[in-house]
């Protein structure tokens, strides 16, 4: 699993010539750090004298971002599995009419698939601005500006998946398909950019 490797195991991964993991993979591994710093948020409120108040819903916030959190580090390889399941297919065979038939179609499947994991990782990432809100409000106002990273950080996690989307959706050919993906990325990246 990426999310096992130390930082400079994965960076050195990351920087090499192999086309995995990419984009999609270090997307959702923004994702994961907007959670983290919002669970931060909530943690160093939880029990802290003046908030009081806060205390109920820093402790349900703070849950959550763990779980979500989880979710996005598996998500890290699930894109570059994806993506490499692309490149696999391009291997296939390709000598007769029915093998180029068959890498055509296993290779639109991997593409659209190639496509779905980080729309997947965008619209998750697009959960957490409300989160990370709520901690800068009522949270340890000491801890604000980590809350606000965590908004810059899901921003990305949101912008690089769609990125991601936007590639492998131009390589498919299915008319309905392409036009949902992209229409579904186009309306995720105005609504992120226009609030956040």
């Amino acid at each position: 699993m990426l999310a096992e490797l130390t930082i400079k195991e994965f960076m050195s991964t990351l920087s090499s010539d192999s086309p995995v993991p990419g984009g999609g993979s270090v997307a959702a591994l923004c994702g994961a750090g907007a959670c983290s710093l919002i669970a931060m948020v909530a943690s160093l409120t939880i029990g802290k004298k003046g908030y009081e108040d806060s205390w109920e819903e820093m402790a349900s916030i703070k849950s959550h971002m763990d779980k979500i959190s989880r979710e996005f580090l598996n998500s890290m390889d699930e894109d570059a599995a994806s993506y490499q399941k692309v490149i696999s297919c391009f291997q296939m065979p390709k000598l007769t009419d029915e093998e180029k038939e068959n890498r055509n179609a296993a290779i639109q499947a991997a593409t659209i698939g190639a496509a779905l994991v980080p729309l997947a990782i965008a619209e998750k990432a697009s959960t957490l601005f409300d989160y990370a809100r709520r901690v800068i409000l009522k949270g340890n106002k000491n801890a604000a500006s980590d809350g606000e990273v965590a908004i810059i950080m899901a921003k990305s996690s949101v912008l690089g998946a769609l990125y991601n989307v936007k590639i492998n959706a131009e390589s498919i050919k299915d008319p309905k398909i392409k036009a949902d993906l992209l229409f579904k990325a186009n309306s995720l990246e105005q609504e992120v950019n226009v609030h956040y």
